[in-house]
């Protein structure tokens, strides 16, 4: 019996011991580093199991020794299986990997509904895979419908047959002077550092204005760092490189920083070496910086802090005069620097009540040398804003709010005062010179109440801008109105109407240069279109909107060749408003989506024509039938993705030149023009592809990417340059193709 009860004991004892192993661990996304929450562990065959606490940690009790293995089966993640043993001693780490990494790893959390139904919104996501776009967020813009095609190379946007000087961008609401670096090839924002870019065309609302074509907002996005205490990442390819850094100050605050230089003026340079015309001797450049910081104040009150600083240089040296132009000799430098720094803050004082306010401070610098004349001009920027928002039941909201402008500086200009009558400029030696060297100061003051009033499937948004422009001295009146009705979860109609302004560009209301009695032009909008979603609720399928659009403009500025009393003396009138114009058109955009595929095609079929009391209507300058985008792109095996944008555009309105005669006291031809802008350029037809390739690894994620930008080196024509007494000419064309190779990581 004694022996009976040792053995006992001893079985007792031993079998403790088999089963008084205690495994820990964490599980954590694999790449990103995220620590994930709430998820549930197995550890087969002995089916034991546990949950991930807020960290991503683990406990296993009483776990039998020797071997087993770990299951994770979570949503949106691949299957986890891993043998591990009793006899390690070390905390484990699960890396469990998703299913799919897109883009950038960036969570963006928010409701992506807009208050302004005219608004059309590009994610990040959606902005960093665009093919053709490079990943850059305003050139993603330029797929979307009812936006016209400008010159390769350049650094506008031109919305539903609007000027290119009728758009306005600002970055959190507030104005920068350009969105692009010099050429076009990529704004001047980092991609990463952008939450999402809005483009607003016709019927935007009153919240913004001073824009009679439309507005590309930039949405910079706080630091996101709450699953862990820092993130970096980085980019190189053959025309650019930079990197980001994020990371967490405390539990409520943190920050992000950015930066990227180019070196594309080293691959123009070699493609310009054989030109006779000139020699580029200072390569272009361009760098940017972007910081955000951001405090959680209180559960009510948060803190963001926005700073960006954008540099840009281009130079040539042309070894003689050119010549068509014997006055354009020497150097070539043109310089554009801003920097803005824009304090945002925001209060919910209850469920019904919330203020908002920001600031922008800075500094913009443009400088324009061309052999002895000179455009140079520096000034500080100040723009503030605010909104007081109130809900007073569930079916009326109210924001009221001012958007203002201020700016002073100093201009100094040695130009001559050219005429440029249907795109086609006289040459400098024929044009009157003038110099001024003044200092200025611009005082524009914008308020604004919305009201939005739901009754049942109906909304109303009926609202009112007021503009005071200090240059020129007008009060400026501006209702709108927009009307939505949603017929179910999938079908949505709206219509916008309203008036929008601008005030003229300084030379147009300078003394010397222009004519200060010239009045801010103004436009009309009108637009009715639906939304339809065939998604019900799912992730894949087809949604499609439409669209059509109307605009009047009125007092447009334009050349003038009379002369005209001023102040006891007969002047040149230069400018006045006696343009009008109008554009119209249909706008469709048809999105897919599923768990391989994702497609959009964009079509907008326009017009838009200007006239004067001297000329009868013609095709305004960016006038363009048809305007198609084809974008696309597969998921593959191996985290390869195929992408690829088809592009055809009708070709731009040219202004032919007929004739010339000589200017015998500048030795130079003078162009005589034909009916304006009675020719076309070829259409436009372009190829663009990309390939990524991604590597997830435990602590990281490692891209290399490839973006072919016009694949099948189409020969398209970007304007017509002319023999120095106008008897020939040739087309200029456009980009070649254009390859960017490049590598990313995220650590």
């Amino acid at each position: 019996m004694k022996k009976l009860l040792i053995l006992l004991l001893s079985l007792s004892f031993f079998s403790c011991l088999t089963f008084a192993n205690t495994i820990s661990g964490r599980v954590i996304e694999r790449g990103t580093r995220i620590p994930l929450k709430e998820v549930t562990v197995f550890i087969l065959p002995h089916r034991l199991k546990a949950e991930t606490d807020e960290q991503g940690n683990f406990t296993f009790e009483n776990v039998p020794e020797g071997e087993y293995e770990f299951v994770i089966s979570l949503t949106g993640y691949l299957r986890y299986q891993a043998f591990d043993s009793t006899e390690n001693k070390r905390t484990r780490l699960l890396f469990v990997e998703k299913e799919e990494y897109s883009g950038f790893e960036t969570v963006i959390v928010g409701d992506r509904e807009q208050r302004d139904r005219s608004v059309k919104t590009l994610s990040q996501e959606e902005f960093l895979s665009v093919p053709g776009a490079g990943g850059d967020p305003v050139k993603a813009v330029q797929n979307l419908p009812g936006v016209n095609r400008v010159a390769g190379f350049s650094s506008q946007v031109v919305i539903q047959g609007s000027a290119p000087e009728d758009t306005r961008y600002d970055i959190d609401g507030h104005e920068i002077p350009n969105a692009f670096h010099f050429g076009g090839l990529t704004s001047v924002v980092m991609p990463e550092a952008i939450r999402q870019v809005d483009y607003l065309s016709a019927g935007y609302g009153p919240e913004n204005g001073r824009a009679m074509g439309g507005i590309v907002s930039l949405k910079s996005r706080d630091p996101q760092v709450e699953e862990r205490s820092g993130k970096k990442f980085f980019f190189a390819d053959n025309l650019k490189a930079g990197g980001l850094y994020e990371a967490k100050i405390d539990e409520r605050s943190s920050y992000l920083v950015s930066g990227r230089y180019s070196y594309v003026g080293l691959f123009l340079k070699e493609a310009l070496k054989d030109r006779e015309d000139f020699n580029l001797t200072v390569v272009p450049e361009f760098a940017d910086l972007t910081s955000v910081y951001q405090k959680q104040i209180s559960e009510t009150e948060n803190l963001r802090v926005l700073g960006l600083a954008s540099w840009d240089s281009l130079g040539f040296l042309f070894k003689e005069p050119i010549r068509e132009d014997p006055a354009i000799r020497g150097s070539f430098r043109n310089t554009v620097n801003f920097y803005r720094l824009i304090p945002q803050y925001e209060k919910k004082i209850d469920e019904q009540r919330t203020a908002r306010l920001s600031v922008g401070v800075g500094q913009n610098t443009f400088l324009v040398d061309i052999g002895e004349n000179f455009f140079r001009n520096r000034g500080w920027q100040l723009t503030t804003r605010g909104e007081w928002e109130q809900k007073f039941s569930e079916n009326y909201l109210t924001q009221t709010g001012f958007d203002n402008q201020y700016s002073r500086g100093k201009v100094e200009v040695r130009l001559p005062i050219l005429q440029d009558d249907g795109g086609v400029n006289d040459p400098f030696s024929s044009s009157e010179l003038r110099e001024v060297s003044v200092n200025y100061r611009v005082a524009n003051l914008g308020l604004y109440s919305r009201h939005q009033i739901t009754q049942g499937a109906w909304e109303y948004v009926p609202s009112l801008r007021l503009e005071r422009y200090r240059e020129p001295n007008d009060l400026q009146v501006l209702p709108r109105v927009a009307v939505s009705y949603t017929e179910d979860q999938s079908l949505k109609y709206k219509s916008a109407l309203g008036l929008y302004t601008q005030p003229p560009r300084p030379q147009e209301v300078d003394s010397v240069f222009g004519n200060p009695k010239v009045k801010s032009p103004q436009a009309i909008h009108a637009m009715i279109g639906f939304e339809k979603d065939w998604r019900e609720g799912k992730s894949t399928g087809w949604n499609w909107g439409g669209a059509v659009f109307h605009r009047e403009f009125s007092k447009l500025v334009i050349n003038s060749s009379d002369f005209i009393e001023r102040d006891g003396n007969i002047v040149p009138e230069v400018y006045n408003n006696n343009g009008r114009g109008r554009a119209y058109g249909i706008e469709n955009l048809w999105k897919y989506q599923d768990d391989q595929w994702s497609a959009w095609l964009s079509y907008t079929l326009s017009r838009s024509v200007r006239w004067d009391p001297k000329n009868s209507e013609y095709p305004f300058e960016f006038d363009q039938t048809h305007n198609l985008n084809l974008v696309a792109a597969k998921e593959l095996e191996n985290k390869w993705k195929l992408s690829g944008r088809f592009r055809y555009v009708t070709g731009n309105p040219n202004t032919p030149v007929v004739g010339s005669s000589l200017d015998a006291d500048n030795d130079v031809y003078v162009p005589e023009r034909g009916p304006l802008y009675s020719e076309r350029l070829s259409d436009f037809v372009q190829l663009d592809l990309r390939a990524d390739r991604k590597w997830i690894l435990d602590d990281s994620i490692i891209s290399l990417y490839i973006d072919i930008q016009n694949v099948l080196n189409s020969k398209n024509a970007e304007g017509i340059q002319y023999s120095y007494d106008y008897s020939s000419r040739q087309k200029v064309m456009g980009l070649p193709i254009l390859p960017s190779l490049g590598l990313k990581g995220e650590f």
